[in-house]
């Protein structure tokens, strides 16, 4: 039999061997019989034995291949950077969830913020944290099921020495009021050293009588969309409400908030709502405009406005104003004929406001102001955050909500004044805007699923409302309510 030998390592060679100078093998070629010879037309680093694997793995003309697609081939990997930013096969983030777009880096960061299939991925994302709700509702039952089992058969084992249990148990309550009303007594007093704590403190800030103590809280749920909800708009006790079921509906909201009746007319996502002299006006992913008496709830009017998605509405007493994708268009409100038309913007248009004849448009990284007597422009407000979503415009101030999680405010007599708010951690999609007592208030909707209350006086979050398990897509502020719609498919009604 073959017999085994103990191998020893010699340290000494190992270490000879592994200072030998070689090259990098990405500068040599192979020659006939099947040598590597070095050719210097390459790499032309000399490295040692030892370092050959870390050099080679890190060197520039190493041969890699293009991460996105396997069209591209293999290239240097000190070509992959700038191949990268010129490739056409980079993919959306959204891929998972359905996306096919590709293209370059610059195309696909410009198509992702208008992906269809973000919806889709809110959608998803709804679901699963549906789901992962669901799977701890269902462990905290299953450990009340086994809390329950043990209760019956210490239940059980009690009857057979009732009475003795019965005493333990009675010493027992004795001694936990005992330490209850114990308990109880501190906390009183700690509560008394925090006040006082509190009051010391708001006195040395001067904040003393001019804390805002007003809190909302949620009076009662709408439900009856089978979509997310993209779109509200009020008038005197009725709420309007337009969703991704391609239906408007009407509610009650002096009474028992019911549902009085289902308007349809569209052929896609009701986007965007709005009302003026008993006339609503809705717009959708169909590209119409719908016209509706209020009293009658009868279809007036319904005309192609578009050749992509009207996404948002405004109007006064001569025109309705729409805007999509890069153009702003202005109808006659007597013929519904267009009569002007504002292009070559730089993005969609998602939010317009009328105001005491002046035009407010929010596009990328702007908002651009207008006469609307004369259409002439007036004003450009540069935004930083990407596109504006949301917009509401006061005496004061001319405020929007951006792609990028931002709040701005600019004032409308001094164009140097501006403020930023921070605290939602998606896109702020709709803003609302209430007055009363003495107070003046901000409400901002996102994709966070919450929505901000802001003290505008002070430029800070007073309270935050978290009760839609969706992003929230619209808000009205009407008669002291605040409504908002969500992507959960329901309205909730704050107060």
């Amino acid at each position: 039999g073959q017999e085994l030998a103990l191998v020893v390592e010699n340290i000494a060679l190992r270490e000879q061997i592994g200072g030998l100078m070689v090259y990098c093998k990405f500068g040599c070629a192979l020659k006939e019989g099947g040598v590597k010879v070095y050719t210097g037309q390459a790499c032309t680093d000399k490295i040692t034995f030892h370092e050959r694997r870390t050099h080679e793995s890190q060197c520039p003309w190493s041969i890699v291949p293009c991460p996105n697609s396997e069209e591209c081939g293999t290239l240097l990997a000190r070509d992959l950077t700038e191949h990268l930013v010129e490739c056409k096969h980079a993919t959306c983030e959204n891929v998972q969830y359905g996306c096919v777009y590709r293209g370059t880096s610059g195309e696909v960061d410009q198509h992702e913020e208008d992906c269809k299939f973000r919806v889709v991925r809110g959608v998803i994302e709804n679901f699963r944290s549906t789901i992962d709700n669901l799977v701890v509702e269902v462990s905290k039952q299953n450990k009340q099921i086994k809390e329950l089992r043990k209760a019956v058969l210490v239940m059980e084992q009690e009857n057979v020495q009732r009475d003795r249990k019965l005493d333990l148990k009675l010493a027992s309550l004795d001694e936990s009021q005992s330490h209850c009303n114990t308990s109880l007594n501190e906390t009183r007093q700690m509560v008394n050293e925090i006040s006082t704590e509190m009051n010391n403190v708001q006195s040395q800030l001067g904040l003393v009588g001019n804390i805002e103590q007003h809190v909302f809280k949620c009076k009662g749920t709408f439900v009856g969309h089978d979509g997310p909800i993209w779109s509200m708009a009020s008038s005197g006790d009725l709420l309007f409400s337009g969703s991704s079921d391609h239906t408007i509906k009407i509610w009650d909201t002096l009474a028992n908030f019911t549902c009085l009746k289902t308007l349809q007319g569209h052929e896609g996502m009701v986007l965007a709502l709005c009302v003026n002299n008993g006339v609503l006006y809705s717009s959708a992913s169909d590209n119409k405009i719908c016209v509706w008496d209020i009293k009658t709830y009868r279809l007036l009017e319904s005309f192609s406005a578009h050749s992509n998605p009207v996404c948002t509405l405004a109007a006064n007493d001569s025109y309705v104003f729409s805007g999509s994708l890069r153009v702003i268009n202005v109808w006659d409100v007597a013929t519904f004929q267009c009569v002007h038309t504002i292009d070559n913007l730089n993005h969609w248009v998602r939010a317009l406001v009328i105001k005491k004849n002046k035009m407010y448009a929010g596009v990328y990284q702007a908002i651009k102001i207008w006469d609307v007597t004369t259409f002439e422009s007036e004003r450009i407000i540069d935004i930083k955050g990407g596109s504006v979503y949301s917009m509401v415009v006061t005496d004061t101030w001319i405020i929007c909500g951006t792609y990028e999680k931002g709040i701005q405010m600019h004032s409308m007599h001094n164009p140097r004044e501006s403020h930023v708010l921070t605290g939602h951690s998606g896109t702020v999609y709709c803003l609302g805007f209430y007055t009363s007592a003495g107070h003046t208030r901000l409400f901002s909707g996102a994709n966070d699923r919450t929505i901000k209350v802001w003290n505008v006086d002070r430029k800070i979050p007073s309270q935050t409302l978290d009760r839609h398990q969706g992003s929230v897509c619209c808000l009205v502020v009407s008669k002291g309510k605040i409504f908002s719609g969500a992507m959960d498919s329901t309205i909730k009604v704050w107060q």
